[in-house]
């Protein structure tokens, strides 16, 4: 009797919350690693909020023990992830896609970086008040306008071929390097004509400018793009997304749809060396608990299983996301696809 209620007692702690309990088993009873280091620009934001929330969740129900490391870019994340000194990197597509072809600033090294999971797309536009009398991109021809940054260098790829595709590059007056609060007061008080923004950011302009709204641009113009910076595309953005009219709650009008834009990726990276256990394990993880996730923050919802993958991203997914999203029947036939041609262009073939 005793050994039977030990054996109950045991079963009740290993099935229960998980809280505090480190059996340090995957879903498949393979051993996971003690630690999981992930890697940060800045300890402040939703993003870090929601890294925060996923290693508490990871902690609890997995027992590993994961931390935060600061880190001052990708170029000094990427040889981290080679070595095993971090374990999960966020960061723009570019990047990975750079690091991984051994161009520009990688040009001395070739990585194999992988994709953990695509965070959120983020969708670019050019944005005007009504009263610049600004309709449409060719109208911005001899205004003033931002959309490079030092930093940035995303959008500056993004803004200045859109504005090359439109033939207008050499007739605007852009000016360089406005940190975000400084431009969106010069497009309110009237200084500047129109800003290339991250559409998301528009919430902060109509705070004071609720009116204001994004050029549309055509699928050729974002196809242009496409063709210069892999990083990008174009689509429309879906109904689902937050700044859509019908979903928006803030202190603006909301966006109109469809809204055709380009649009890029933000994601979770790993090393191809990573294991595929822990991988799908974190994965499968993460979406059992996905619930108490979205209680912690709305945007969550931009990361939901249907999101994550795509038959347009640059960079190769790793082989233990593959895994889950096939057997969550999330994975396509253009997923497929495209994952052999970009694992065909890297000379690998997993």
């Amino acid at each position: 009797m005793r050994k039977c209620l030990s054996v109950l007692l045991f079963f009740s702690i290993v099935v229960g919350s998980g809280f505090g309990f480190c059996v340090n088993l995957s879903l498949a009873g393979e051993k996971l690693p003690e630690s999981l280091a992930w890697g940060i620009r800045a300890a402040r934001g939703s993003s870090y909020v929601m890294d925060l929330a996923l290693l508490k969740m990871w902690e609890e129900k997995l027992g590993i023990k994961c931390f935060t490391t600061q880190v001052a870019s990708s170029v000094a994340a990427f040889p981290k992830l080679e070595k095993g000194r971090l374990d999960v990197w966020k960061s723009g597509m570019r990047d990975a896609y750079l690091a991984n072809n051994g161009l520009n600033e990688y040009k001395d090294k070739k990585y194999d970086v992988r994709m953990f999971f695509k965070a959120i797309d983020v969708h670019f536009g050019f944005v005007v008040l009504p009263k610049s009398g600004v309709k449409k991109m060719e109208d911005l021809a001899g205004r003033t306008i931002t959309y490079t940054s030092k930093r940035a260098v995303t959008m500056t790829e993004c803004g200045g071929t859109l504005l090359e595709f439109y033939g207008i590059k050499d007739s605007v007056k852009n000016i360089a390097n406005l940190p975000m609060k400084e431009k969106h007061a010069a497009l309110i008080e009237g200084r500047l004509d129109a800003s290339l923004e991250g559409l998301p950011n528009l919430d902060s302009i109509w705070r004071d400018a609720p009116k204001a709204f994004p050029l549309k641009i055509s699928k050729e113009a974002a196809a242009f793009v496409d063709s210069k910076y892999p990083w990008f595309w174009g689509e429309i953005a879906p109904r689902d997304w937050r700044m859509y009219k019908g979903n928006y709650v803030g202190v603006g009008p909301g966006l109109e749809y469809p809204l055709y834009t380009i649009a890029t990726p933000v994601s979770t990276y790993v090393y191809a060396t990573t294991s595929e256990n822990l991988v799908y394990t974190l994965l499968k993880t993460m979406y059992e608990n996905f619930d108490t996730l979205l209680k912690v923050h709305p945007f969550f919802r931009d990361y939901e299983v249907e999101k994550i993958a795509s038959a347009k991203v640059s960079v190769p997914y790793h082989v233990g996301t593959v895994k889950y999203l096939k057997e969550v029947g999330v994975w396509t036939p253009a997923m497929e696809a495209n994952q052999k041609k970009l694992l065909a262009k890297l000379g690998k073939s997993k």
